[in-house]
């Protein structure tokens, strides 16, 4: 069994997919992390050039230039598009193609900066629950700010998606469409009644994938048809007691995480304590859900307050 000094000397034997655009400064300091780990097998992705982005050639060059100083003994394995795909059909192509050539898969996007452990945790739980299909998403993402409704486990189950470092399986990316083909037919027999946790909940879920259903020709979004991948196969998310991976995208740059007052740009990524204490039970914690969905209405409602005023409350 592995102990908290001793996980790292574990060969990381699963794939990771890195998801890089043109960003060269943040996709250096997530192979800085990369590279602590060495996996033995990177994927790496890259949309083109946006059209009438002048200097988007040289910034897309950049990054996949930063892939180069992989020094360790790794299969590298690269998809850089020449045409722009956008940030919705590109990441999500991407992880197909990692699982056309695997079963297991690390996802990380370049501005993602993950713990060490945040590795291992997920290998851990990808060998653990490749069989229990109710499993579909391991994430690297705690919000609750230490609280914690059980410290006997280093995770608990949810049906929420956060998808800033995360792992799955084949078996489960294989249900994912990315046009979202069964909401309506869902959505109008009822069958998504009752999996929020109440009606406020339910309109804001249900409004954004109806919202990225609207949009689907702009092909900018591809995480809340994931999220309605879980939602209508009853699947399961498992997330970790602590924060492994933060998000060091926020800024003027980024393509949806503008607003650097979210709560969620000033969450660091910390070590998970091993060995992992498994639950014994695979059920979905409720309350644990609710805190996270009542501390993000809160954060996105005083986010926007500040940038609005650019002062903090």
């Amino acid at each position: 069994m592995q102990t908290s000094t001793n996980y790292t000397q574990q060969p990381l034997d699963t794939p990771v997919l890195l998801i890089i655009f043109n960003r060269a400064h943040t996709t250096q300091k997530v192979l800085d992390r990369i590279r602590q780990v060495k996996p033995k097998k990177l994927y790496v992705a890259a949309d083109g050039p946006r059209p009438g982005h002048e200097t988007d050639a040289v910034r897309c060059a950049e990054a996949r230039a930063v892939i180069e100083q992989v020094d360790w003994d790794c299969e590298v394995k690269t998809l850089f598009r020449e045409q722009n795909l956008g940030c919705g059909v590109a990441p999500s192509s991407a992880i197909t193609w990692l699982f056309e050539h695997e079963e297991t898969g690390i996802i990380l996007e370049d501005d993602c900066v993950p713990s060490k452990s945040f590795f291992w945790f997920c290998q851990e739980l990808l060998e653990k629950y490749k069989n229990d299909t109710r499993v579909m998403h391991i994430s690297g993402n705690n919000y609750l700010n230490g609280w914690q409704r059980d410290s006997d486990y280093s995770y608990y189950f949810s049906n929420k998606v956060n998808s800033w470092g995360w792992a799955t399986w084949r078996r489960a990316w294989q249900l994912y469409d990315f046009n979202l083909g069964n909401y309506p037919e869902l959505k109008n027999k009822g069958y998504l009644n009752g999996i929020f946790l109440n009606k406020f909940e339910e309109t804001y879920r249900l409004s954004k994938i109806e919202e990225t259903i609207a949009n689907l020709q702009k092909g900018d979004v591809w995480d809340y048809q994931w999220e309605f991948t879980v939602y209508s196969n009853s699947g399961l998310c498992i997330v970790p007691e602590v924060n492994l991976v933060s998000n060091i995208g926020f800024g003027e740059d980024a393509t949806h995480t503008f607003n650097q007052f979210e709560e969620k740009a000033k969450i660091r990524e910390n070590e998970i304590s091993f060995p992992l204490r498994h639950p014994r039970f695979v059920i979905r914690d409720q309350e644990s859900d609710r805190r996270y969905f009542n501390r993000m209405m809160r954060d996105k409602a005083s986010a926007k307050l500040k940038a609005l005023f650019n002062f903090s409350l």
